[in-house]
């Protein structure tokens, strides 16, 4: 195991199902394994620390095939190693959207996606987060998103 930061490997951050299933080689270069440690350290470790309980990260780093084989967005800061979708263990997924959007987190994006994940995005170095929180229904290539205030 490699690790990233204290709780996060890279094997968690590059883990896919849909990878294994497709034969897609989703090994990040240098530079997203960077980002990877950067997101790991800036937003997941608090955010895990800030709910007290483990994270299962659903997808992180997806390279353009694997992102184009989910039905991700043509932007998506998983293809930078910029984000993952992440699952607290044993807590209401709502109430920990809800508290994390509230907390003092430097993400540049927070969504709520299908009641079933919280994705957590943060921007490049030297940026300034938008702290934007949506919510997310639909599904791949129909994705609607509303601005949570």
């Amino acid at each position: 195991m490699t690790p990233l930061s204290t709780h996060f490997t890279l094997e968690n951050m590059i883990n896919s199902q849909t990878a294994l299933r497709k034969g897609i080689d989703n090994t990040p270069s240098p530079e997203i394994i960077n980002n990877l440690t950067n997101l790991c350290n800036t937003l997941l470790e608090p955010a895990r620390a800030i709910l007290n309980v483990p994270f299962m990260v659903d997808s992180g780093y997806r390279c353009p095939e694997l992102n184009t084989a989910v039905g991700g967005s043509a932007t998506s800061e998983h293809v930078l190693g910029h984000a993952a979708d992440c699952i607290p263990e044993g807590l209401n997924l709502q109430e920990c959207f809800d508290t994390l959007r509230q907390s003092n987190l430097p993400y540049d994006q927070i969504i709520f996606e299908c009641n079933a994940w919280i994705h957590l995005g943060m921007c490049a170095d030297g940026a300034i987060p938008r702290r934007q929180a949506l919510t997310a229904t639909g599904g791949p290539g129909n994705w609607h998103y509303k601005e949570v205030s």
